[in-house]
């Protein structure tokens, strides 16, 4: 059984052959010279011979040569199927649509029509792409599972793409697919703003009250321990001295009318004068250290002197302890 095609092709063939026997009379004066029929004539055999043998790509151009001398519908038919054959949908609808308005009153007219249906429902490939790259793709709604740059395969008509990318905006985009064809679209993508976030006032601390500032003095002048010392001195050479003269007076006494009571008298004033010359020899070096070793006051406060008579079997004094 002959292939649809191979049949419209003889027809063509037939129609072709006879075409200036059919040619109106009202038209012969504008009726193509022989030159060009001849033309017509050998470019259609040329496409008809690559298209039996599979070279559809030359088939289609030697159609459109051919029609370009003699605007032919039958022509048509031959240039859809090649157009067809090369996964050009769309040319082949295109050539088609021109067969039935070129003829109008074909009788394979709904036949055409219901090829043309069947090439319109081919599905078509959408091309979608991103700036950034690596969106996830949503097809009117659906997640397709791919991320851009993505092919999809989906069926003819208006179609919304969506775009998802963490960190920016979703995007969305319609697109025209056409039936067989190759639709691109470009969608380029908004970064998310950054959120505004509002400062929170500071936490109002309590009022804490200022700390006295405790302010020390400087010394001004010796401290107590100093006076004492130099107080106990000055006291012992005092002492000392009036003891010292009165073992003095007993030696000339004793010169004058020698008695032991005198001499012993004599010697007690003198060995409480070596005692209190002691007292005053210590305490005036311990003032001394204690006048270039002087403390704050607040130290200062914290020395007592603790003075106490001794008394002994040869003789007696004063003693003092400074405790700091």
């Amino acid at each position: 059984m002959l292939r649809p095609w191979i049949v419209r092709l003889a027809l063509v063939t037939s129609i072709l052959a006879v075409a200036p026997l059919v040619t109106p009379r009202v038209a012969h004066a504008q009726a193509p010279s022989r030159q060009v029929r001849e033309a017509a004539r050998e470019a259609y055999a040329r496409g008809q011979e690559a298209f039996r043998d599979g070279r559809f790509a030359e088939a289609e151009s030697a159609f459109e040569e051919a029609f370009g001398h003699i605007p032919n519908p039958i022509v048509l038919l031959g240039l859809a199927e090649a157009r067809e054959r090369l996964g050009n949908v769309p040319g082949a609808i295109s050539a088609l649509d021109a067969y039935l308005v070129n003829r109008p009153d074909a009788p394979d007219a709904d036949a055409v029509r219901d090829r043309l249906a069947t090439l319109r429902a081919t599905p078509g490939t959408l091309v979608v792409q991103s700036v950034p790259g690596g969106a996830a793709v949503l097809l009117d709604g659906s997640d397709t599972g791919q991320i851009t740059p993505a092919e999809l395969q989906t069926h003819p008509g208006p179609h919304t793409v969506s775009l998802r990318l963490e960190g920016y905006e979703l995007a969305d985009a319609t697109v025209d697919v056409g039936p067989g064809g190759s639709t691109e679209v470009e969608v380029a993508l908004t970064a998310m703003l950054a959120p505004v976030v509002e400062p929170e006032p500071p936490a109002a601390e309590p009022l804490e009250e200022p700390e006295p500032e405790v302010t020390t003095p400087a010394s001004t002048g010796p401290g107590t321990a100093v006076w004492v010392t130099s107080g106990i001195a000055a006291a012992s050479l005092v002492g000392g001295t009036i003891l010292g003269f009165m073992a003095l007076s007993r030696q000339a006494q004793f010169d004058d009318d020698p008695m032991t009571a005198t001499a012993n008298e004599g010697d007690r004033f003198a060995l409480f004068a070596d005692v209190l010359f002691s007292v005053a020899a210590v305490s005036a070096i311990t003032a001394i250290v204690l006048f270039l070793t002087r403390k704050s006051p607040e130290e200062q406060r914290q020395e007592r002197v603790q003075i106490a008579p001794h008394v002994g079997p040869r003789g007696g004094g004063v003693g003092a302890r400074l405790v700091f």
